[in-house]
This record gives C-alpha cells, structure tokens and sequence, in this order.
C-alpha cells in the first residue's frame, strides 16, 4: 500500500447568506500546509461541497489552488446528482486546478449494487483526473461492497478510496487485499481509526476534526510511521475523548449543522476566518460553544504531550 499521509478536508468559510470567504479560506490552507497535511481536499463533505454551486465550488478550487501553488496535491469534490453532473464537475474542477476527483455514490435515487459499479465505471472512464472514491454510508444511504470496491481498484484511473463507513472490519480486509497494488491509496475516514489504520498500512487518513487542533492529528500520523506507538496511542486517546463529546452532542442534536458549529468555533478561534456557518444555521447554542471549548481543549493536549518513547 503507498503511503501518502494526512489530507485536510477543508472547510469553506463564507458568510450566513453562503458567499464564500476565499481569503479565510486560503488562510485555513495556509495553516495546513504549514503543519503538515500532505494534501488539500475542497468541496467535500467538511466543506459543504454539495450545498454550493458549481460556479462557487470553482472559484473555491482556484482560491485554494492559489494558496497551494504546487506544494501538496489539490483534491476536489465531484460528487452529484447523476453522472453527467459528475462528470462535468470533474471537468470544472480539473479546469480550476484540481489534480484527483472525489466522487460518493449519486445523490437521490436508490441505487442496487451493480448499478453502482457500473456509474463508477462510467465516471472513471469520463473523468479527466483520477478518481477517489469514497464511501460514506450516512450521506449516501449506502454502503459499498468490498468485492466491488477492490474491481474498481483494478480501473486505471480508480486511485484512491476514502472509508468513511466506520467498517474496520472491511477496512482490514481491504489492506490486506490491496497488498498486491502498490500505487493504490486507501485512506481511513473515521478519526477514532486513525491509530490502528495507519499501523496496520493504511496510506494515510482524511477527518473534519484535524480542524480542532492540526498538530495533533500530524503528530499521530508521524509517531505511527516512526514506529512510536506508545506516543501515537496516547494522542489517539486523547482524539477519542473529543469522538465521545461529539457524539454525546450528536444525541442531543443530530444535524449535520452540529458538526459546523464545533468546527467553526476552533477555526474562529484560531483567528482564521469569521464564519463557517449559513443563515439557516442560526447561532450555536451555550451549551454547544462550552462543549467545542471542551473539544479543542482536549485536542490542545494532544498536541502538547511530551514525547514518550516506546521503552
């Protein structure tokens, strides 16, 4: 499996009417190209790709392509409606300086297993940059079969795959079974797996939460590839702390909004941007500003931890 390494998913600051902020956005860039990230992914989920139009997604591309110039790889969100809307995506965003497309399954229609190969296909074959593919059952109400998975390994401009599914079981079957491929990636989604994916292979990892403090998250992938697993376990401790708060939040209110709210406020902190969030987000409430407190104060920790070797 190739190694890679940790990429950003980047959030999108604009203001409440949903206008893209593109100097707090390259100014989030900025900041993680400096500690570390190895790649920088705009227009997906953590930034709210579906929600802005292609014509803002584009001039999202161009800003954070700016801001890269050439550093690390610019990976972009595709995903649609249906394939042509796929495909055109993919062109724009090629066009804006992308140099990998990120594509879930099609939104909206239900789709069987085999009809899924086949658009993954038929996109990998359309696509004028190579293809991620990336599978997160909670947006797209479905998850991706293993088999299926490891034939589109097999497509030529079939890459990458992002597992967001939470599934460490497949995951460990699917390091295993693309052994045999040495230029393909596979990246972990889920940021309580970071630790255990990354010793087991894995090429690398792609969290919203490396937001809430990014030397933590550098410092696991770079204490895991030195081979310092007491180090990296103990910061990953520490990551799940801040997993249980979320999801303990979640419970309490489990739209997706939550996850912006957390978020926004570390950035802001941070003094990176102004906001994240969209008029129909309304204002976080107490309760949640006190828990985000919580969670980039956990994270804070992990980035500070003195350094402890295996013995």
């Amino acid at each position: 499996m190739k190694d890679f390494g940790p990429i950003v998913p980047l959030v999108t600051p604009c203001n409440c009417a949903g206008v893209p902020d593109l100097i707090g956005l390259q100014a989030v860039c900025k900041e993680m190209l400096q500690v570390g990230c190895k790649g920088i992914f705009v227009a997906g989920s953590t930034g709210r790709g579906p929600w802005f139009s292609r014509t803002d997604r584009e001039k999202i591309c161009r800003a954070a392509a700016a801001q890269i110039n050439g550093a690390v790889p610019l990976i972009a969100g595709v995903s649609g409606s249906g394939l042509p809307d796929m495909v055109e995506n993919a062109r724009v965003m090629a066009a804006a300086g992308a140099q990998l497309a990120v594509a879930t399954v099609p939104g909206y229609y239900k789709y069987n297993p085999q009809e899924i190969e086949t658009i993954y296909q038929e996109f990998a074959d359309a696509s004028p940059l190579p293809v991620m593919v990336y599978d997160i059952p909670e947006f797209t109400n479905t998850k991706l079969d293993k088999g299926m998975i490891l034939r589109l390994a097999q497509h030529g401009n079939i890459v990458a795959f992002k597992d967001s599914s939470a599934d460490f079981e497949r995951f460990q079957e699917l390091l295993s079974a693309l052994e045999g491929h040495p230029d393909f990636l596979l990246f972990q989604g889920k940021e309580n797996l970071i630790f255990d994916s990354l010793r087991l292979g894995a090429s690398g990892f792609i969290v919203s939460f490396i937001h809430m403090a990014p030397p933590a998250f550098i410092h696991l992938y770079q204490a895991t590839r030195a081979g310092n697993y007491v180090q990296a376990a103990r910061i990953q401790e520490k990551i799940n702390q801040v997993l249980d708060l979320f999801h303990d939040t979640l419970e309490k209110r489990p739209e997706s909004s939550t996850l912006f709210y957390i978020l926004d406020y570390a950035v802001r902190q941070r003094g990176l941007c102004e906001n994240l969030l969209l008029e129909q987000d309304g204002e976080a409430p107490l309760w949640m500003i006190e828990t985000a407190k919580k969670a980039v104060d956990l994270c804070n920790e992990a980035s500070n931890m003195p350094y402890l070797t295996n013995k």
